[in-house]
């Protein structure tokens, strides 16, 4: 399979850089007007019927190309309540489109005229960006970064067991097949988050009477939360995705799509427990175990994680402690609840086979059969 990675480099824009970005912003919003009144099917009509309009910016063709491919998807995915329209500047190229010669980038404007970019890079960006085993993708820039797709032919391994991931507001606990459990605290994440929310909560208290300077702080703190966040739930996804290749295991993830559902407003919650939960950076963390995995080869399932805290491995319903622990009083057991669903999860993805009928569901499956037995009996000495 192809696996599919982005690689972010830093660079100081130019005055020619800055102008080429707003162009292309410009005409990306052009071709949605032209969308939202032409209406067409795919990116092909889009390029037909925007061709002259976008031709007058003089440029490329492949800038035109790829504005009609950015503003059809946009308008085939806008939300009828917002303004559609892109206000950022920025720039996309498809590979073949540009040109990266080690740390030097070259963008094609016009005939004989070019913009070259020298990237900042690290160990890691050297290591993949002159790796010839790579095949790059396309470019995306924006006024402070530069953001290339790299690609590669993964052979899938065929995993010898599971691990099951369990995602918690303030830890992620892991479980496999062998027996072994993991726990990682990322409490961090959620402190970081805590944090930050009072900054923004007070930056908007105290610029109230001026919206320009209230949106280039709110930004300047934003990007700063997000940069921390993601790189304290990088430390604990790498953890896991080297684990699994190492042991040679599949990961086991549950679908936690609609989770947000709970943390409305009128479902009886405080404002601040629902501001909580909704800055959960569980999408995050699943983010980057996909990409990861699949750059290492190794498989991901999802799966529905229902009731993966309320059964034991028994089958029979467990009955909540203080501590977040768990008593099975079928079993005698005390569990820890995020073991537990790391557990449960991990066999989720064996089928419903893997897993123990409920304790109620037998109860039930028996006294079903009780009252048929005697139904029969019933009628057998009936007909006798």
């Amino acid at each position: 399979m192809r696996a599919v990675k982005t690689i972010r480099f830093q660079f100081v824009a130019s005055d020619a850089l800055t102008g080429l970005l707003e162009d292309f912003r410009s005409m990306c919003n052009d071709a949605i007007r032209i969308a939202l009144k032409a209406k067409p099917r795919n990116k092909f009509t889009l390029q037909t019927v925007a061709y002259p309009r976008l031709k007058e910016y003089g440029l490329f063709a492949h800038y035109i190309q790829s504005a009609c491919e950015v503003a059809f998807s946009v308008y085939r995915n806008r939300n009828r309540k917002k303004d559609p329209y892109i206000k950022r500047p920025f720039l996309k190229l498809e590979a073949g489109c540009y040109r990266v010669d080690h740390l030097l980038l070259r963008l094609p404007v016009r005939a004989r005229d070019y913009i070259f970019l020298v990237l900042q890079p690290s160990a890691y960006h050297l290591a993949i960006i002159d790796d010839p085993n790579l095949k790059r993708g396309s470019v995306t820039l924006t006024a402070r970064t530069v953001s290339i797709a790299f690609s590669k032919e993964v052979e899938e391994l065929e995993p010898c067991g599971q691990i099951g991931v369990d995602i918690n507001e303030r830890n992620v606990t892991w479980s496999d097949s062998q027996g072994s459990v993991k726990q990682k605290d990322t409490s961090t994440v959620a402190e970081v988050k805590e944090r930050y929310r009072e900054i923004r909560a007070s930056v908007a208290k105290k610029t109230r009477g001026d919206r320009r300077i209230a949106k280039e702080l709110l930004a300047k703190y934003g990007k700063r939360e997000k940069d921390r966040t993601v790189q304290a739930i990088h430390r604990v996804s790498k953890e896991l995705v080297e684990g699994a290749k190492g042991s040679q295991f599949g990961i086991v993830m549950e679908n936690l799509k609609g989770i947000r559902k709970l943390y409305r407003r009128g479902n009886g919650q405080g404002s601040s427990y629902r501001a909580r939960m909704n800055s959960w950076a569980f999408r995050e963390f699943q983010r980057q175990v996909l990409y990861k995995a699949a750059w290492s080869g190794v498989p991901v399932k999802i799966v529905n994680s229902k009731g993966t805290s309320s059964y034991c491995l028994c089958g029979s319903r467990v009955v909540p402690l203080a501590d977040r622990k768990l008593y099975c009083p079928r079993c005698d057991i005390t569990w820890d609840r995020d073991v537990l669903a790391s557990k449960n999860i991990m066999a989720a993805a064996q089928g419903p086979a893997a897993r123990p009928p409920t304790y109620e569901a037998v109860m039930e499956r028996s006294s079903d059969a009780g009252v048929n037995l005697l139904s029969r009996k019933a009628e057998s000495g009936a007909a006798g």
